[in-house]
This record gives C-alpha cells, sequence and structure tokens, in this order.
C-alpha cells in the first residue's frame, strides 16, 4: 500500500520579491480544501509569490482564513490588491469543498473580484500531464468509491466526472490496453488493486504529485480568465457527483 506525503511545510518564494500592480498585472490568490491537504497560493500566472501546503485533515475551516492571512503577509499584498481568485471545487470531501466554495465566495464578493472554479481531478491531472500516457486522478470517495476523470495530454479531459469502485475503474483501465499514470490521494487505500489489474501497463505518480496544489489552480485560472470564462460568483458552485451520507439517508427515509 502507497502512502501519500504527510508532511506540513511552508514555502514562501520572497526571493522573487513582491507583486508591483501596473498595466496588465493580474494578483490571483488560489486555495483548494477538498482533500485532507491544505493549499494556498497567492502570485501572478507566471510568479508564484508565497503558498503553503500542509496536511490538514478536518482542520480547514480553522486555518484557511489564517493561511490565507499569512500567504498575503509574506507577499506583501493587500485583499483589495487582489484580481481574481481561483478555488477549487471537487469533488472531494463535502464538507472541505463546501468551505472552500463558501469562503471563495465570500471574498470575491467583499474584495468585488471575479471567482474562478477549478476540477480538484483537473489540477492533479494537469500536475502529471504526460504526452504519451492518459491520466487518471482518484480521489477517495468513501464508500469504497472513487472519484476520477480521464486526461490526455496537456491536462485535457475526455470523460465526465465519475464515480466509481476501485475494481471497476481498474476493469475499465484494462479493457482501454493504454499506458496509465494513477495519482491521488486514491491510492493510500487502492494502488494494489490496479497494479494487480494493469501491471506494466501502469505508472504511479510521486506521492508529492497526489495532492491539489493551489500553483496548479493559478495556472488553469489563467487559462480561464485568457479566454473570458469567468461568471458571477454565485454561479462558481461545487462538484459533488453524488450525494452525501446524510442526503442519502435522508432519501431512503424519504422512501421507506
Amino acid at each position: 500500500m502507497s502512502k501519500p506525503p504527510n508532511a506540513s511545510f511552508y514555502l514562501a518564494r520572497t526571493a522573487l520579491g513582491t507583486i508591483e500592480k501596473g498595466v496588465g498585472a493580474r494578483v490571483i490568490l488560489a486555495f483548494d480544501t477538498t482533500t485532507d491537504w491544505l493549499t494556498i497560493a497567492v502570485g501572478e500566472p507566471h510568479e508564484i509569490i508565497a503558498e503553503i501546503n500542509e496536511s490538514a485533515p478536518r482542520a480547514h475551516l480553522n486555518r484557511l482564513m489564517p493561511g490565507i492571512d499569512k500567504v498575503l503577509k509574506e507577499a506583501k499584498i493587500k485583499p483589495q490588491d487582489i484580481n481574481q481568485i481561483a478555488v477549487g471545487i471537487g469533488p472531494g470531501s463535502f464538507t472541505g469543498t463546501r468551505i472552500a466554495v463558501s469562503t471563495a465566495r465570500g471574498l470575491a464578493q467583499a474584495i468585488g473580484c471575479p471567482l474562478v472554479g477549478i476540477s480538484t481531478l483537473d489540477v492533479l491531472a494537469m500536475r502529471s500531464s504526460s504526452k504519451s500516457e492518459v491520466v487518471y486522478p482518484i480521489l477517495d470517495a468513501r464508500r469504497r468509491e472513487l472519484y476520477t476523470a480521464g486526461y490526455g495530454e496537456g491536462g485535457r479531459r475526455f470523460t465526465e466526472y465519475l464515480v466509481l469502485k476501485p475494481e471497476e475503474l481498474a476493469e475499465k483501465l484494462s479493457d482501454a490496453g493504454q499506458q496509465v499514470v494513477l495519482t491521488g490521494d486514491g491510492l493510500t487505500q487502492y494502488s494494489e488493486v490496479f497494479e494487480a489489474a494493469l501491471g506494466a501497463s501502469l505508472r504511479l505518480a510521486k506521492p508529492l504529485l497526489w495532492m491539489p496544489d493551489a500553483s496548479v489552480l493559478i495556472e488553469l485560472a489563467r487559462e480561464k480568465i485568457d479566454k473570458k470564462q469567468i461568471e458571477p460568483y454565485l454561479k462558481v458552485l461545487p462538484i459533488y457527483i453524488r450525494l452525501s451520507d446524510a442526503e442519502e439517508t435522508a432519501k431512503r427515509e424519504k422512501l421507506s
């Protein structure tokens, strides 16, 4: 069974200096709390000034805003200097996804800046993008299921967002007969299932790539901003794919 990164670390690229807002400058704040990993970054599209990456299971509510404050102070950026916000919108933990999206909406409203939502699976796929292999990020969806999607060169998604049993996905990938890269925290529990089914056609991404990275969020947000794919902040919605455990229970009780 493979292990994900469990170290908590803080990285501030102060050597790059602070962002000077001028003509064409775009200061982007990005964060993701959809997994057990907390990632926050601030910078311009091609220059990350400060970032935090740390393990924070069940602690996002208490750590997100202090983390944002710490990153902005390190970069010497005031909230009103932020031009755009990018947020990971899942799929992932229902609670973590709600925290991320609600916080991003609140900040976008308060600052008066555009908000861009990016799928956490898209971020993971971009981190392990390959020219010769397809990439399937897999995130633990509980109930012995995985959130996933298929990506080709350049992180381009070619499937819907899916929720599947590990064995179902392994069979699907085996039948496709392609070279596959797997990444994501789902490998912590289920790497052996895929290794047994795919053998030499499987490559596991390095564990440090299994978690979302806010610097990649900034890169993907830049692409959406350049294409003017920006919506009002209230239209940025979480990606859940399926009902939560509480919603499933309520649904069963209603039908019984």
